[in-house]
């Protein structure tokens, strides 16, 4: 998908959340939400990118502002999150993550080098992380999606 464009004002919210049950298959479990989330956020005009990693949430959101908040509001009620935290949330000139209606990435083993790397200590800390630390953790994530997406078609 391009960047979607529009009149109205670009918004973001990045937040944080703990998956409230272990599913067992997390792989399964990420995948649902994020066909859902594609089908919701094509008509919504909304982009962003869902990191997934021992069972915590990181998500960046981007689009109108209603949109943005009527999504995070229907988050907020979903029962597979809870203690979520709003790490920000406002204006933004352009999207960081405009190519995705929503992309989701799970983390393993061999991307704890990564979240190490970040300051994350092998984790997604979700009490420390700062605007400016979890949009570099995202847009670090895309990159590597970007680039696996890119060799899989090689």
């Amino acid at each position: 998908m391009s960047q979607i464009s529009g009149s109205r004002t670009l918004h973001r919210l990045v937040y944080c959340s703990r998956q409230r049950v272990l599913p067992a298959d997390p792989e399964h479990e990420v995948g649902a939400i994020v066909r859902a989330s594609i089908r919701n956020n094509r008509d919504l005009g909304l982009t962003g990118l869902l990191l997934a990693h021992n069972g915590w949430f990181l998500q960046s959101l981007e689009g109108g502002a209603a949109a943005v908040m009527t999504t995070y509001r229907r988050i907020l009620d979903d029962p597979r999150h809870e203690s979520s935290r709003v790490i920000s949330a406002g204006p933004i000139e352009k999207r960081d993550f405009g190519d995705w209606n929503m992309c989701a990435r799970g983390m393993g083993a061999a991307d704890d080098a990564i979240l190490a790397t970040l300051s994350q200590g092998g984790q997604i800390a979700c009490e420390t992380l700062t605007p400016v630390s979890a949009l570099r953790l995202l847009k670090a994530v895309r990159g590597i999606q970007a680039r696996t997406e890119a060799s899989a078609l090689a």
